[in-house]
């Protein structure tokens, strides 16, 4: 495929079904402009997927920032074989709208598992795990804010399956801190967020008694930020601290006393929040109705902007469109897309503190159009309805077989109005030999391939 400019601001979505394709984009890179406030804290927004669908979303909100998973076992699913294709549309969408990107790094594939008979040791082989972050860090220095070591570890969901361990965290959050700081010096360091739990076992121990363990292990030079998970468990956010079993978003308190105990005065940032609509059957008791969600969202940010000045980022986990029973009861989106009435609420209180909106993120430059990377280099992605073994594999993001692609295309209305000419979008196809294989445009088909 011949390469392609893309301008600004019209996502134009590319699906292709049942069809191998060679898909490359060639653009250069915008110019980062800080879009941090000089007060208060950010407000963010936890996407599962980072793509056209969310990132407006985010933006049209009033919102500057987006926590982002870049799951290992995605990414590198075979060992030095990567699949950068999503990875690389996010850091250019969150470029695009003008949003600060922080990325998670973890899930590590099942080759990159630690020695079953090291104990007490992380589940991740620290050297793989050395070597992935300074690829992701390498890849996109000075594109992404923040990383985001690990998620959860004080949960044996969340730690491969293994007892929580804050010594064996705190070895893997001193390698990812070092990668990170060696090979993209501006980028900062969040430690994972915890989860809030009263469980001393081997399937959880308690983020109190796991914090204080990680600063008895040496944990806090090596990181810039804490990462915190304060869920609202049904409860108003104005809820007295301690009480509810401490199980409510005063438990962020009993986390800045742990690190004030430790002469730590570093910032904290809120990675995850919310509350959820869908309790299942273990959580029923934490479910709210969309009225109190939304109310208690927006009242969230307004309350912990006004009380606590050490919490300089506050995320709400998810903006949703998802299916997954454990996520979309907090999502601020219906299953099929449509806004719940918390969406609304953020949006009134992220535009209402002045921060820009997606139709304020132009491509206009000293007057000049801005162009934007959308994918890097070329992405080979081999797509079917049937397994097929090397060279073939991996499939698009590890998925065997793997009948469909989507991709983003950003294009600048403005341009498509005016006479600078017409643009082009070309794609390669190779070997394509299923029949009915289709191109789909802004959910318009093309003609049939074959």
């Amino acid at each position: 495929m011949s390469g392609m400019n893309v301008l600004g601001k019209v996502p134009i979505a590319v699906v292709l079904a049942l069809l191998p394709l060679l898909f490359l984009l060639g653009a250069a890179l915008p110019e980062l402009a800080d879009q941090r406030s000089s007060q208060g804290p950010q407000y963010g927004m936890h996407t599962l997927t980072a793509d056209e669908r969310t990132l407006p979303l985010v933006a049209a909100a009033g919102f500057d920032s987006v926590v982002q998973l870049f799951a290992w076992w995605e990414i590198e699913p075979t060992k030095d074989q990567f699949i950068w294709q999503a990875a690389d549309e996010a850091v250019a969408g969150a470029e695009y709208y003008g949003l600060d990107l922080i990325v998670r790094l973890d899930k590590h594939p099942a080759w990159a598992n630690a020695d079953p008979l090291k104990s007490g040791a992380p589940p991740v082989d620290l050297a793989e795990y050395d070597r992935w972050v300074r690829r992701i860090a390498e890849r996109y220095r000075g594109r992404v804010a923040a990383y985001i070591i690990w998620n959860e570890p004080n949960l044996a969901l969340e730690w491969s399956g293994l007892p929580p361990n804050p010594d064996a965290y705190v070895e893997l959050l001193k390698v990812g801190y070092r990668a990170v700081k060696e090979t993209d010096p501006d980028a900062l360091v969040v430690s994972a967020g915890l989860a809030p739990t009263n469980t001393q076992s081997e399937s959880a121990l308690d983020d109190r008694l796991f914090l204080e363990a990680m600063y008895e292990a040496g944990a806090r030079d090596y990181f810039d930020v804490l990462g915190a998970h304060p869920y609202g468990f049904g409860r108003p956010p104005d809820d007295p601290r301690g009480v509810s079993d401490g199980m409510n978003l005063a438990r962020l308190e009993d986390l800045r006393d742990i690190m004030l105990r430790y002469g730590d005065r570093k910032p904290v940032w809120i990675t995850e929040m919310g509350w959820t609509v869908e309790g299942n059957e273990h959580s029923a008791w934490q479910e709210v109705t969309r009225r109190q969600q939304a109310a208690y969202l927006s009242d969230a940010l307004r309350s912990i902007r006004q009380e606590w000045s050490w919490v300089e980022l506050i995320t709400i986990w998810n903006v949703g469109g998802e299916t997954h029973p454990e996520w979309r009861g907090y999502s601020l989106l219906e299953p099929d897309g449509a806004p719940r009435p918390a969406y609304a609420a953020v949006q009134e209180y992220g535009l209402a503190q002045g921060k820009p909106t997606n139709e304020q993120h132009g491509a206009a430059v000293d007057g000049k159009a801005a162009r934007y990377q959308v994918l890097a280099d070329d992405a080979l992605i081999h797509l079917g309805d049937k397994r097929l073994p090397a060279p073939w594999a991996p499939i698009h993001q590890d998925r065997n077989p793997s009948p469909v692609w989507r991709g983003i295309v950003y294009v600048n209305d403005a341009d498509l109005a005016s006479d600078a000419g017409p643009w082009r979008l070309t794609l390669r196809v190779m070997q394509s030999n299923f029949w009915g294989s289709r191109i789909w445009v802004n959910g318009r088909p093309l003609p049939d391939l074959l």
